[in-house]
């Protein structure tokens, strides 16, 4: 089973219309609303390959109540949420469907008391039992739980788990020192970190070096439409797909995190393995909807993979 960890989900509302004027009232044709948040973008993936996800969230108010009853009966996954107090926030977004334009409000996310912080850690002491692997996906909602994966990952690891982190910033930083399995920072998260630019095969390999030398097993480096690098003892090499219509590549990330969470439940070398995350990373950019692809979609991207 593969448990997902979002300290800052949303509700994720996207208005579809044809012209945006600004100071004008705008009435929109259609609009569309899913659970938001990486880790619950990766479980939504791992569940359209038809493995088991369980999503673990912190929510608070009607936004947090929606945020769960979107994920058990829209998105039919198991969910175990944490209650606090502040509210879960939205993200809308505005899509101009004839030049693909969009824009987008962010919202502030939940504040997270001392007290509802370490129910956070033991709910997920609970919810670990029994998982094959965790992903720990985005940053945190409020900086006063920063360390949260690093509380979180040792858990995990003494549980049995298999542990992914993806997140970027101090949250990032302070994770890295549980020394989580896995990694997949995209080159932005990983320049933050090593404080250098990657801007050549020699300082990519250099960056990936150094997470291999903090302890970290499997590094995953997103290059976006140009796939990923993949290093794990001794292996290392450019997993890059096909040509695809990109329509929006919201979600790709969390699509080739998944890929990568199923192939370490089940075993995979690491070959198979890459070519799973980035072919599904690559399925998931040909809709607007995040993680609304298929496996016959995913299969014809994955057999052509160079």
């Amino acid at each position: 089973m593969i448990l997902t960890v979002t300290p800052n989900p949303c509700i994720d509302k996207t208005v579809f219309i044809d012209d945006l004027r600004v100071g004008t009232f705008i009435r929109a044709p259609r609009y569309t609303v899913i659970p938001g948040g990486k880790g619950t973008n990766v479980a939504r993936a791992v569940r359209l390959m038809g493995r088991p996800a369980t999503a673990m969230v912190i929510v608070g108010g009607h936004t947090g109540a929606h945020v769960v009853d979107l994920i058990r009966n829209q998105d039919r996954m198991d969910c175990v949420p944490v209650e606090v107090a502040s509210p879960t926030r939205t993200i809308t977004t505005v899509l101009e469907e004839p030049i693909r334009r969009q824009t987008a409000f962010f919202e502030p996310g939940s504040q997270v008391t001392p007290e509802e912080y370490e129910r956070t850690v033991e709910t997920f002491r609970g919810a670990v039992t029994g998982m094959r692997v965790v992903a720990f996906s985005g940053t945190v909602s409020d900086p006063a739980i920063r360390t949260l994966y690093r509380d979180l990952i040792p858990i995990a690891k003494a549980a049995g788990a298999l542990t992914i982190l993806d997140s970027h910033g101090p949250e990032f930083r302070l994770g890295l020192d549980s020394v989580p399995h896995m990694v997949k920072p995209n080159q932005a998260e990983l320049e933050e970190l090593v404080e250098y630019k990657l801007d050549s095969d020699a300082a990519r390999a250099k960056a990936i070096d150094h997470l291999h030398g903090v302890g970290i097993e499997l590094v995953v480096l997103s290059l976006g439409k140009d796939g990923a690098l993949v290093s794990r003892a001794g292996e290392r090499f450019h997993v890059k797909p096909p040509a695809i219509q990109e329509v929006n590549p919201v979600g790709s990330g969390d699509a080739l995190v998944a890929g990568f969470a199923i192939g370490l439940l089940e075993g995979m070398p690491l070959d198979p393995m890459a070519r799973l995350g980035v072919a599904m990373g690559a399925a998931n950019a040909m809709s607007w909807e995040i993680g609304h692809f298929t496996n016959a979609e995913v299969e014809d991207i994955r057999v052509r993979i160079v």
